[in-house]
């Protein structure tokens, strides 16, 4: 589910939640199958109809969190197997008539492991990671307007600064100008 406001494309934010795995790279069919297993749908590179699976398991976080971010492993900026799912799942959303007016602005997070700066520095990784494979997906990847990192600054809500959750991207996205 992502959430969005239409009356003239107000800011909605698009999340995206994936587990951290350690596969880092998916073939189309793999993809494809996850994608309608986790989401129940097909993302627009995907030619063959695929039957859905069960339901993943519940996650600990809200479903607003788990809609609005995703999440790496420690020091890590590459999308999980998971991720790259999410993306492809947003990319097809995106690419819709609603939201073809949308631009994107991607905030790299991280914990609060390590300095500030290497925090920073890791947290804008993360985004240009999450960039990448949108720009590769979108059909007009010049949507991607700002790519930021908040470092350690702006923690979950209700979660320790060195929880594993703070270590995500935020892709917030509102009307082009």
């Amino acid at each position: 589910m992502f959430m969005c406001r239409l009356p003239g494309l107000g800011i909605l934010i698009l999340a995206l939640f994936g587990p951290a795995t350690t596969s880092l790279a998916l073939d189309d069919a793999a993809l494809c199958a996850q994608a309608m297993r986790q989401y129940g749908v097909t993302p627009a590179r995907c030619k063959a109809s695929l039957t859905p699976a069960s339901d993943s398991a519940p996650n600990a976080l809200s479903g607003e969190i788990q809609e609005s971010h995703i999440f790496f492993t420690q020091g890590g900026a590459s999308l999980s197997a998971d991720a790259q799912v999410q993306l492809a799942v947003l990319v097809s959303v995106l690419d819709t008539s609603v939201l073809q007016p949308a631009c994107l602005r991607l905030i790299g997070h991280s914990d609060s492991s390590g300095g500030d700066a290497a925090n920073k520095a890791l947290a804008l990784k993360r985004a240009q990671a999450v960039a990448a494979a949108l720009r590769e997906g979108l059909k007009d990847p010049s949507r991607i307007r700002e790519v930021d990192s908040e470092g350690e600054a702006r923690p979950l809500a209700g979660l320790e600064s060195t929880s594993v959750h703070n270590r995500r991207v935020e892709i917030q996205a509102k009307t082009c100008p």
